[in-house]
């Protein structure tokens, strides 16, 4: 699907520049705390916030190339449909997780927006709120290769009866 794809790409880029963010965060910090031996507690808390959304927002990049972690032995054994049910409860247990990520982010988010960080002032919910919205990307992502394998599968099945 094309408009995942367009998604995918904008994490992509939006992660790659929180990253150099995050790098120039740190590289202040050491220049200001051991060269000019002033503090600078600002620029940990901001390196440590953009490390946040480029580990959940680097996730969902996982996620849409289907590079995160999987244990396939036994599965790659199994014929063609005992295959696809391993998948299908694969991806409605993913399916259950990334909702609860969602509803239980989203609510943990709502409860920090009152908790402010000690040296920006930045409302520690806007960090939070990483876990909500890569969940729900991933989500999306989860939802497009489950169709996508359901629909390979039987469009397979169709060719080799035919």
């Amino acid at each position: 699907m094309k408009p995942l794809k367009w998604l995918n790409t904008l994490i992509m880029a939006f992660s790659g520049l929180t990253l150099a963010f995050m790098t120039i965060m740190v590289l202040l910090q050491v220049l200001y705390r051991y060269v000019l031996k002033l503090p600078f507690p600002e620029s940990q808390e901001l390196a440590i916030y953009a490390m946040v959304y480029v580990v959940m927002f680097g996730s969902t990049i996982a996620v849409y190339n289907k590079s995160h972690i999987a244990v396939t032995f036994l599965v790659d054994k199994c014929p063609a449909s005992l295959k696809l049910l391993c998948k299908i409860v694969a991806y409605c247990a993913l399916i259950v997780f990334y909702y609860l990520l969602i509803t239980e982010g989203y609510a943990l988010s709502m409860r920090s927006m009152m908790q402010s960080s000690p040296s920006t002032g930045i409302p520690v919910g806007y960090v939070v709120a990483s876990i909500p919205i890569s969940s729900a990307i991933s989500l999306l992502y989860i939802l497009e290769q489950f169709y996508r394998d359901v629909k390979d599968h039987f469009a397979a099945r169709q060719t080799t009866a035919s």
